[in-house]
């Protein structure tokens, strides 16, 4: 009982974290993440309840798409935190050179989408966090 609580503390504490740090980004509108990258989030699909699609197109500093960061995405309802949370997981590219992040949405309100961008781990070199974006949802 005390391992399951402390687990579920320490959840809520680094949704928490995250948000905290995190910049609030509008779905459609394109981002920078640094002097060298900036992307755009946009739905394929008006979300509703199922799944939806989340498609990210990202760029570097030339304005050419590119798949060089590694995206980890992960999605809350904002007023429930941590009861219908999707655990964090790379997100995948398409042949066409997007970031397709598939999320079921499992009832209506208020949520949260929170992408973090990662240079990919090479050699001896860890990977780098660049970036955080939250992107509220209603549905």
């Amino acid at each position: 009982m005390r391992k399951t609580l402390f687990l579920a503390t320490l959840i809520l504490a680094f949704g928490f974290w995250v948000n905290l740090h995190a910049d609030i980004v509008k779905v459609g509108t394109k981002t920078i993440v640094n002097d060298s990258y900036s992307f755009k989030a946009e739905f394929v699909e008006k979300p509703k309840i199922g799944e939806t699609i989340l498609r990210v197109t990202l760029w570097d500093k030339d304005g050419k798409q590119i798949t060089d960061l590694d995206i980890i995405g992960s999605y809350d309802m904002a007023s429930m935190a941590g009861q219908h949370s999707m655990a964090s997981k790379i997100v995948s590219t398409s042949k066409s050179g997007f970031y397709l992040f598939p999320i079921r949405l499992v009832m209506r309100g208020k949520w949260e989408v929170t992408l973090i961008f990662k240079t990919k781990a090479a050699n001896d070199a860890p990977a780098t966090e660049l970036y955080i974006a939250t992107i509220p949802v209603s549905i």
